[in-house]
């Protein structure tokens, strides 16, 4: 069993604003045992994840640079957080031989803990496929420390876009962004969640939203958060040698 465990949480993006955002919302996760440090992409990184493109374009600036920055350092495992089948996900896996996960994957994981009927609020409307397509992919081999194929889209009701980026998120005014998260949480609830996963980890903190828009359908949800999804369940499983 880990005594101590130290986890860096990945911002693949370059906007530091994004990174600080997550700092506070974690620090309640914090005890003796659990050290959290954050990363953010080089200035070369696109400013936010919005598509395939900017996808692969933050994995090739942001590989080496993060290579860099973790050697010899001995983290006990990464959060990329990223809400995405992010490409720099499995070259990690590939390079450092030590467990990493993604927001998608955390979130996903644990919603299928609950066994309820869930769904997704995310940004731009690319995420709407991709996410779909990439959620049947997502499940834990606790053996081998990391996410493998199963299809499987038990309880998944559907994802739903703000139509805004990530970092518009932070851009836009707050209440048109809750506006967009509340009618997107609706759609979902409409549809048959009883678990909302913010899907994107600018959405982080912003959680009133979904109550707010599920309660005008006459439903509490229960919410999951990748970025403290994540950070919990390899605290977990890394504490407890299962990965």
């Amino acid at each position: 069993m880990a005594s101590k465990v130290s986890i860096l949480v990945i911002n693949p993006n370059s906007t530091a604003s994004m990174t600080d955002a997550l700092k506070p919302l974690l620090h309640d996760l914090l005890h003796p045992g659990l050290h959290i440090d954050f990363y953010t992409a080089p200035a070369t990184a696109p400013k936010s994840i919005n598509d395939e493109a900017t996808s692969d374009a933050s994995t090739r600036e942001t590989l080496p640079d993060l290579l860099d920055f973790v050697k010899d350092k001995g983290y006990a495992a990464y959060l990329v957080a990223c809400y995405s089948s992010h490409p720099l996900t499995p070259f990690l896996r590939q390079h450092l031989g030590t467990p990493v996960l993604n927001i998608f994957e955390a979130s996903v994981i644990r919603a299928r803990s609950l066994s309820l009927p869930f769904g997704i609020v995310t940004t731009g409307r690319y995420w709407e496929g991709a996410l779909s397509a990439g959620i049947a992919q997502v499940t834990f081999n606790a053996a081998g420390g990391h996410a493998a194929g199963v299809e499987s889209n038990e309880h998944f009701v559907g994802v739903r876009s703000t139509g805004l980026s990530a970092a518009e998120l932070h851009s836009t005014p707050r209440e048109e962004v809750d506006r967009r998260i509340m009618a997107a949480s609706a759609a979902l609830v409409r549809d048959g969640a009883q678990v909302v996963l913010l899907g994107c980890a600018g959405m982080s903190g912003m959680e009133e939203a979904v109550v707010a828009g599920a309660r005008g359908e006459g439903q509490d949800v229960r919410i999951v958060d990748g970025v403290r999804a994540g950070v919990e369940l390899l605290d977990a499983w890394v504490r407890a040698g299962t990965i």
